[in-house]
């Protein structure tokens, strides 16, 4: 028992050993390390300006539409009046035709067709006295 015991601990340390200098050569060759970490750091700054200034470009373009929708939203009351005008009055003009409309189909004669018939006997008449 004694001699696997050892067996077993020389195993171990042989192992131990080999990840000793693995990890001593890991540390000695660093330098690709601090190489890709430089490059890292450089890429990471260009990002950063290439980002900053899209960034504050975007952060324009969003004020000027921001700008621009107050304008619009302070114009809205206003438009919905003229609206609110336009319809009425079209409102009552339609009530007008239909009225007109009910009218004429009851009595079966339109008020437009006395006047202009009477226009008609008006002009017949002053050119027979002239």
């Amino acid at each position: 028992m004694n001699f696997s015991l050892q067996k077993d601990l020389d195993k171990v340390v042989a192992k131990v050993k080999t990840a000793q200098t693995q990890f001593q050569n890991l540390m000695k060759n660093q330098g690709w390390v601090d190489d890709a970490k430089k490059y890292a750091e450089r890429q990471s700054k260009e990002l950063k300006k290439l980002l900053g200034s899209d960034a504050s470009k975007v952060k324009a373009f969003l004020e000027r539409q921001q700008v621009e929708l107050e304008k619009i939203q302070k114009q809205i009351p206003s438009e919905v009046e003229k609206l609110k005008t336009f319809v009425s009055t079209q409102r009552k003009e339609l009530k007008k035709l239909i009225k007109n409309f009910k009218r004429v189909s009851a009595t079966g004669k339109s008020k437009t067709a006395k006047k202009s018939k009477s226009g008609a006997k008006k002009k017949a008449s002053a050119s027979v006295q002239a």
